[in-house]
């Protein structure tokens, strides 16, 4: 896979993420990050931009590109353990398509202390390098699990002794909800919000109030209202 930007690349580094190769910009004089590549061994070639933009596939790669493996998904039973055991909150992501959004939830789930995110195999967006990008590097540290049945693990998660919240609209005063821990938070698709199948297993639905002349939020500032507020209850 094929990282890029001085925050994603510096991420990884510290995170001791595996990165096989690392090209920089001739000019490049990010002091922390040529002295970490260095620290760590990590074979780096200096290059023009146009190699760059080549390798990257943009221009945006702001003079240094990486090599890195996979990002590998954890257990989701790990994941369900660690929330019950923690008493902590995980989320749910039902169909989210866009991976600007999918990084932007990475981030939230990193900041807010999120134990994990779960992910359906299909109809979903994977962990892509504009993903990463997105994330400034979140998801390296951010653990997460794809299901090839999203609903079966939510089944499984309250069965387990989880409660499960939707974030839609329509649901309760999020600002005034105590939410019972542990928690599984469920998020929709950007275009159809929760599936209905989903909401039949659902134990609550909250929803963030709003003053303001549109009708909805992008779901990737939902989930961070909604992230924030568990941290800050928990």
């Amino acid at each position: 896979m094929v990282i890029y930007g001085v925050n994603p690349i510096m991420e990884a580094l510290r995170a001791d993420y595996p990165i096989l190769k690392v090209y920089v910009d001739e000019r490049f004089k990010h002091r922390e990050i040529l002295s970490l590549l260095k620290k760590k061994r990590i074979k780096t070639v200096k290059t023009g931009r146009k190699k760059l933009s080549e390798v990257s596939r943009t221009d945006k790669h702001q003079g240094i590109v990486a090599l890195v493996s996979p990002v590998e998904p954890k257990s989701f039973d790990d994941l369900v353990e660690r929330t019950i055991a923690t008493g902590g909150y995980l989320l749910f992501l039902d169909r989210v398509e866009d991976p600007h959004n999918l990084g932007a939830i990475f981030r939230s789930a990193d900041a807010f202390g999120a134990a994990g995110i779960v992910i359906p195999k299909d109809r979903s967006v994977t962990i892509t390098d504009t993903v990463v990008k997105a994330s400034t590097g979140a998801v390296f540290y951010v653990p997460f699990a794809i299901v090839n049945s999203f609903r079966q693990s939510l089944f499984e998660f309250k069965e387990k002794g989880g409660w499960l919240i939707g974030l839609e609209a329509g649901g309760k005063d999020i600002s005034r909800y105590s939410f019972p821990y542990p928690v599984g938070l469920i998020a929709g698709s950007e275009g159809k919000g929760i599936s209905k199948p989903v909401k039949k297993l659902l134990d609550d639905i909250v929803t963030i109030p709003m003053k303001g002349h549109v009708n909805s939020l992008n779901v990737s500032n939902a989930v961070a209202i909604g992230l924030y507020l568990l941290s800050v209850q928990k």
